[in-house]
């Protein structure tokens, strides 16, 4: 993710005795063109009625006075929306909101009218993963330690789907959402994402949290693969999310998931199979959808595998991965380093 100040760009303005602002050198002077012409003063631009305020300001802002009786004005600027929209290209989802709600608003205006208009994805994967029965546990722990330790796993998860080029949506109370192939397009989105649930399921299973009341955590994931839609709401705050029935299928397959497994839909079980170890679980009927078969994802098939106890995958499963899709397999996935920081890189 970009630093704030990966957004700034140096300004050095000219502001005559009458306060008339004009650009003191060349990267200012394209700085100053891509500003709109209403919000070129010296009042919009550095905060100052009067061009002899800013020789005693302690502000962004610095004034250094000139013999002609103007002064050399010194500061930081956004960088123009191209420049941003260029950095923001290989951001996540979350990395790209975050930047959002801190720009300014008409940059964020701009921005949204070019980068952020609905998207339609014909492939993609989504994932969600559950808390079981959080209500009951919310109800009898004291709120704070059960935030504390709900934030524990929503962290973890986030190491983990990170590694494997999963993106984030957002959590909704005790559910997190996910997803491989949006915003950036990927061949392997089903296999990554079914690598990245396999890793949650095993991280639960190790309870690597603090015990809140004697209670262990467990959690349902589930998975489903076909097109969406992704797009932002609101016109303050800007929030993505995702659209259509493979969101609504994902759902309910990890509804029905059984706990500390991994779910997966017949969709994702097609374009998965090379891969993984699955098993029929049975089907369920999805509103507007038809009925849609569940299976159960047992592992990574044991010829591919380096190392069961911890799922690391050998260079047979690295060969298929690139020749089916024609990329490179995630470190998290074969490399035992890589998948250890994924899940204690951060906490």
């Amino acid at each position: 993710m970009p630093s704030l100040l990966d957004l700034l760009t140096p300004v050095l303005l000219h502001v005559d005795a009458e306060g008339r602002v004009s650009a003191a050198d060349e990267p200012s002077r394209i700085w100053l063109a891509g500003q709109d012409p209403s919000d070129r003063s010296l009042a919009t631009l550095c905060g100052a009625s009067d061009p002899r305020e800013l020789l005693a300001a302690t502000g962004p802002w610095r004034a250094l006075a000139l013999p002609d009786g103007g002064q050399l004005v010194s500061g930081t600027g956004w960088q123009g929306s191209d420049a941003i929209a260029g950095l923001l290209a290989k951001t996540s989802l979350q990395d790209k909101q975050a930047l959002f709600n801190v720009l300014p608003a008409a940059t964020v205006e701009e921005l949204a009218a070019r980068m952020l208009q609905p998207k339609a994805y014909r492939e993609s994967t989504i994932l969600f993963i559950d808390a079981v029965q959080f209500s009951r546990l919310a109800a009898r722990v004291d709120p704070v330690s059960c935030l504390k330790q709900l934030d524990f796993y929503f962290s973890l998860f986030d190491q983990i789907t990170a590694a494997f080029a999963v993106e984030k949506v957002k959590t909704t109370g005790d559910a997190y959402m996910a997803v491989a192939g949006v915003p950036h397009r990927r061949a392997a989105h089903a296999v990554d994402a079914t690598l990245a649930a396999l890793r949650v399921a095993r991280a639960i299973a190790a309870r690597p949290g603090p015990v809140v009341d004697e209670w262990e955590w467990s959690f349902r994931v589930g998975l489903h693969s076909g097109p969406c839609i992704s797009g932002v709401l609101g016109a303050r705050r800007q929030v993505f999310d995702l659209w259509g029935d493979t969101v609504s299928v994902a759902a309910q397959v990890q509804r029905i998931g059984r706990p500390d497994t991994v779910a997966v839909s017949g969709a994702t079980v097609e374009l998965i199979g090379g891969f993984f170890d699955i098993g029929f679980d049975g089907t369920t009927v999805i509103h507007h959808t038809g009925e849609v078969s569940v299976h159960v994802v047992k592992g990574i098939r044991p010829e591919l595998l380096a190392d069961a106890e911890e799922g690391i995958v050998n260079t047979e499963f690295c060969r298929r991965y690139e020749a089916v899709f024609g990329e490179t397999c995630p470190e998290a996935a074969w490399r035992p380093q890589a998948a250890s920081a994924a899940l204690f890189g951060a906490l």
